[in-house]
């Protein structure tokens, strides 16, 4: 005949129990393997320099001050770890942030910056705006390659609000052209929106008139090489003919 055999109860509660107890001492492992990683870095990662890279128009101490003012942690692994779940708002012209650690005690944070479709004088301030017509800043001060835009019509301008005018369209057009002139680094002074919605370039003492929105970039590519051969001169560059397969422009001499 075939051996039973025998379990005993107090043998299968005590292998049960042997098991509970492997479990939680597992887990009280992992717990204080995580406590003590926290207190590691917690320790041996406070943050001593802040290095700004990508800067196009903000200054360092700029982005520096609005980094600690905007939810930060003097701590270079928890700080990572803050901006890979929810990037900060950092200052208005800043599209997004890239936060990297160089060291335990260092890290960089390199900045995209939005483009800005121009500037306006206002109550003695220049007030930039973005390619969808907001208010953003107001400075005393003017960035050299961004275009004063003169002959917009409003009443009155409220920071982080839309400039009110009647054709918003305006601001997309003028973003355009503020790329194109950046593109083919054009000293170009002003522009100036007619009426008619189109534009006017003035760079120095000579007056570009683009005559409509047709062919910017292509316009502007051109222009490049026109204002260098009338430099010193006054007058206005007529572009009315000029097109993609006709690239003709009439230099008007201002009559004296």
């Amino acid at each position: 005949m075939e051996e039973k055999k025998v379990i005993r109860m107090d043998e299968h509660k005590n292998k049960n129990k042997v098991h509970k107890l492997s479990g939680k001492k597992i887990l009280l492992g992992i717990v204080a393997v995580l406590i003590l990683t926290v207190v590691i870095i917690a320790g041996t990662c406070k943050t001593k320099q802040i290095k700004i890279s990508g800067l196009s128009y903000y200054t360092e101490a700029e982005v520096k001050k609005a980094v600690v003012e905007n939810g930060y942690i003097d701590n270079s692994v928890a700080y990572f770890l803050k901006c890979k779940i929810a990037s900060p708002d950092l200052l208005p012209f800043i599209d997004s942030i890239h936060v990297r650690i160089n060291r335990p005690d260092t890290i960089t944070v390199e900045v995209k910056e939005k483009k800005r479709a121009g500037c306006l004088l206002y109550n003695g301030k220049y007030v930039y705006f973005d390619k969808n017509g907001y208010a953003l800043e107001s400075y005393e001060k003017k960035y050299d390659d961004v275009p004063l835009v003169t002959g917009l019509k409003y009443d009155e301008l409220v920071m982080q609000e839309k400039i009110p005018v009647k054709k918003e369209k305006v601001f997309s057009y003028l973003l355009e052209l503020t790329t194109a002139i950046d593109k083919y680094n054009l000293p170009i002074d002003q522009i100036y929106i007619k009426e008619d919605g189109n534009a006017l370039l003035i760079s120095d003492k000579i007056t570009v008139d683009l005559y409509n929105k047709k062919d910017i970039d292509i316009k502007i590519s051109e222009l490049a090489g026109m204002l260098k051969k009338v430099k010193g001169k006054s007058g206005t560059i007529d572009m009315k003919y000029f097109s993609e397969d006709h690239k003709i422009a009439v230099f008007q001499p201002k009559k004296s």
